[in-house]
């Protein structure tokens, strides 16, 4: 017999807003706002808001319709979300706040950008 254990709230709500953030930082960095990424997978702007901000979870077949509009790999999106030992990390706001900025760079900028994080990257 199979037992099933009750869903922990706290873990789903950590891994809604996992994902809400990796959703945002896509959308950010591809440079759509909420309305653009809506009209294109469906639901309004305020829907796609609900699903960033952790609010309300992704339902999977929706997630796929994102990832293929981000063309970003789903498995980007969902990354370590489902894992045991998953957490936010300290940095996340202040990665989406750059990805939000890159986002509305002109692509020679955003190119600039791009090679700047990599050299700070480096070892």
């Amino acid at each position: 017999m199979t037992t099933r254990r009750k869903s922990d709230g706290a873990a789903e709500a950590r891994n809604n807003r996992l994902l809400g953030q990796r959703l945002a930082l896509s959308r950010s960095a591809k440079g759509l706002t909420l309305a653009e990424l809506a009209a294109i997978v469906g639901g309004g702007h305020q829907l796609i808001q609900r699903y960033e901000s952790g609010e309300m979870a992704v339902p999977f077949g929706r997630l796929v319709q994102i990832a293929q509009a981000l063309d970003t790999p789903l498995k980007t999106l969902i990354g370590d979300a489902f894992d045991a030992d998953a957490h936010e990390e300290p940095e996340s706001r202040a990665v989406l706040q750059i990805a939000r900025l890159a986002g509305r760079l002109p692509a020679s900028k955003r190119a600039v950008l791009v090679a700047v994080a990599r050299e700070l990257g480096r070892p």
